[in-house]
């Protein structure tokens, strides 16, 4: 039990400021992909860049220092689809 309220403290402690980040700075994944093919400016490309390799980093020494317990279950094919779907359809909704 007291793995599992860490592992969610540190999640809230990393993810709500960098929700905050991404909110405030107008961050979307879909555009900054665009923004590098059609426009040629590639400052949001970077900043996911960024992020992506903070994670790595971060998830990967906390996991070395027993802090975290990263679990990798089996990925089944329909939910691959269902997710791919539902991101899909967010995607649309948010007009990304």
């Amino acid at each position: 039990m007291r793995s599992m309220l860490l592992t969610a403290g540190l999640g809230l402690l990393v993810g709500i400021p960098l929700g905050v980040v991404i909110e405030r700075g107008g961050f979307c994944m879909d555009s900054g992909f665009r923004q590098v093919l059609k426009a040629d400016r590639s400052s949001s490309f970077l900043a996911y860049l960024l992020a992506l390799a903070f994670q790595l980093v971060l998830v990967n020494a906390l996991e070395g220092a027993g802090l975290l317990i990263v679990p990798v279950p089996a990925l089944t094919w329909l939910a691959a689809v269902v997710g791919g779907l539902m991101f899909g359809v967010g995607m649309a909704w948010a007009k990304g």
